[in-house]
């Protein structure tokens, strides 16, 4: 079949060219006819993949991570990604300064699991209000979890927001933990949940705060990402 936007053969529901969707013609020819032209039935009834200037709207992950430039500015900003001095790095240091015979940089791999299962725990939580719409504020996210070297997991996707789960690397300071981010559409603004969780550990020595506090900032800032120009109406 062919588009009947663009004009392109193309089969399946979307376009591959442009994205309108395709529908096959009603016909009255035989069967050995040719190929019906695809149509656009009442298109403003039917969905249709957001265009880049809708992902700052949207709040399904696929969808903002499909923006080319937006996949490239989070690219970016996790290939300047600094290396952090781990806690397990820093333990290796003090066995070899220390001399002692049970290596603690390998204890520590043991000794987190094991107050883990014991229900050992700590974290921080952290609530904001944004006047920035959802999508925008994912990407922005995406953006500071790639800054500073937390590795994205998943994503719990919900229908008006999602949960973004990354790691929490180890430190100087604690043990390796987890950052979650929820993410809930309110109006043209956003609702944002966060929230660490370092099992294994009791203190963290304020690395928790530290990083709720620093994504708070990020989650104000764009970070490069692509600003997004309104179709004017017209009359």
């Amino acid at each position: 079949m062919y588009c009947s936007e663009c004009g392109v053969r193309a089969d399946g529901k979307f376009c591959f060219q442009c994205g309108s969707p395709l529908y096959v013609a009603e016909s009255n020819q035989s069967d050995g006819a040719a190929e019906h032209l695809s149509v656009v039935v009442d298109q403003r009834q039917k969905a249709e993949p957001p265009a880049d200037g809708d992902w700052e709207n949207s709040c399904e992950y696929e969808r903002i991570l499909a923006v080319p430039a937006v996949r490239a500015t989070i690219a970016r900003h996790a290939a300047s990604a600094p290396m952090g001095f781990s806690a397990e790095a820093f333990l290796g240091v003090c066995d070899k300064l220390v001399g002692s015979p049970i290596p603690m940089e390998s204890l520590a791999g043991f000794v987190q699991p094991f107050y883990a299962s014991l229900g050992v725990k700590t974290g921080k939580s952290q609530n904001l209000r944004l006047k920035t719409p959802i999508g925008r504020v994912m990407a922005r996210a995406l953006c500071s979890l790639a800054m500073h070297g937390q590795t994205f997991q998943k994503v719990l996707q919900q229908s008006e927001g999602g949960t973004i789960i990354a790691d929490l690397p180890s430190s100087v300071c604690a043990m390796k933990g987890e950052i979650r981010i929820v993410l809930r559409r309110e109006g043209a603004g956003t609702v944002v949940e966060t929230a660490t969780n370092i099992p294994g550990q009791m203190f963290d020595w304020g690395k928790s705060q530290r990083c709720l506090d620093r994504l708070a900032e990020d989650l104000g800032q764009d970070h490069g990402l692509p600003v997004v120009v309104q179709a004017r109406q017209v009359a």
